[in-house]
């Protein structure tokens, strides 16, 4: 009668302390106090919490979670075709997965046991955890068409959320636009330029979040845009440059000279400081000028028109040897005009 009061109090105890959530394994042939002890070590397994992860290439996820007091070890798992399978089981609480598929989502839980005679009594799943994968690198990568102010770049299809592209400015790589085809062009570039292009694919994570996964860069690839067959804005800055650079060469009495003027050891210390100081300070507005030279924007020649200007400069070193020309450009609705200031 006594024994059959204490199996019946502790199957009552089991069916209680099971309500917790834990998994208790079939007695089998243990004896009943053995089996209550494993069930009262059921009830003590924790839930895991803290579920992470780190992408770590194309292939594998780390898996990172809180540690469980008292824990024998920690079972993974995966989900697949709507159910989570297990992947394995591990000591501590990390677990690298291993030959993902590239630019995958993938779902995991897990969950803690002890080990009770042998037996593994286990605690609630943690919550449901998902990352992706990184995509694969780029390849492909050509340059498909140039223009005079745009680069169409073109690559291999890959699978990934979007394609991220790169433009080298200044030394520095920045990305400059993404696409979710296998080609884009590049516009508002320099005429007559070489410019530096890579690329790389994206996997994007959750939409609530910026942990996107991206894969390694492509190779570069290098193109010059075609030359312009108008004069532009660069023509303009390089023909200034080459002119500002010849009428200092002229001012031979400055140049010569430059020591003995009032302002040496105020204003500037150097012949260049010297030049320096004149450009920033000269304009139309305060300067003399011998005339205003046009250049139309449908013009064409910028070599001749420099030929022109520098025997310009010539006649006018030659009139006032003593003078220092400015060179001067300035943008109207239709054309520029250039003047040489004394």
């Amino acid at each position: 009668m006594k024994n059959g009061m204490k199996k019946t109090a502790a199957v009552v105890m089991a069916a209680m302390l099971m309500g917790t959530g834990a998994v208790v394994p079939a007695a089998e042939d243990m004896g009943i106090f053995s089996q209550t002890a494993i069930v009262a070590e059921a009830a003590s397994v924790g839930k895991v919490t803290g579920l992470k992860s780190k992408t770590l290439s194309n292939s594998e996820i780390q898996l990172n979670w809180s540690k469980v007091k008292g824990a024998s070890g920690y079972t993974v798992y995966m989900r697949k075709n709507g159910k989570y399978n297990k992947l394995g089981d591990c000591k501590g609480t990390s677990y690298t997965v291993k030959k993902l598929p590239n630019a995958t989502r993938e779902n995991f839980k897990v969950r803690a046991y002890k080990t009770v005679k042998g037996k593994k009594v286990y605690g609630k799943y943690s919550a449901n955890w998902n990352t992706a994968t990184n995509p694969q690198a780029c390849k492909g990568l050509k340059v498909s068409s140039v223009g005079t102010d745009s680069v169409k770049l073109s690559w291999t299809k890959i699978g990934c959320t979007n394609y991220r592209i790169y433009q080298n400015i200044k030394g520095k790589w920045k990305e400059i636009g993404k696409t979710t085809g296998t080609s884009y062009t590049v516009k508002k570039l320099a005429p007559a330029t070489k410019y530096q292009f890579k690329i790389r694919a994206c996997k994007q994570d959750d939409k609530k979040t910026n942990n996107n996964h991206y894969g390694k860069y492509s190779g570069v690839v290098t193109a010059t845009t075609k030359k312009s067959d108008k004069i532009t804005q660069a023509d303009i800055d390089a023909m200034k440059k080459e002119l500002q650079e010849y009428s200092n060469s002229k001012a031979e009495y400055v140049n010569t000279h430059y020591m003995e003027f009032s302002t040496y050891g105020e204003e500037f210390n150097t012949l260049e400081e010297y030049y320096d100081l004149c450009i920033r300070e000269k304009t139309p507005n305060n300067s003399g000028y011998n005339d205003e030279y046009t250049i139309y924007f449908d013009e064409t020649d910028i070599g001749g028109m420099i030929q022109s200007f520098k025997e310009d400069l010539d006649y006018l070193y030659q009139r006032k040897p003593k003078t220092y020309l400015v060179v001067y450009v300035e943008i109207n609705s239709s054309y520029w005009s250039v003047y040489f200031l004394n």
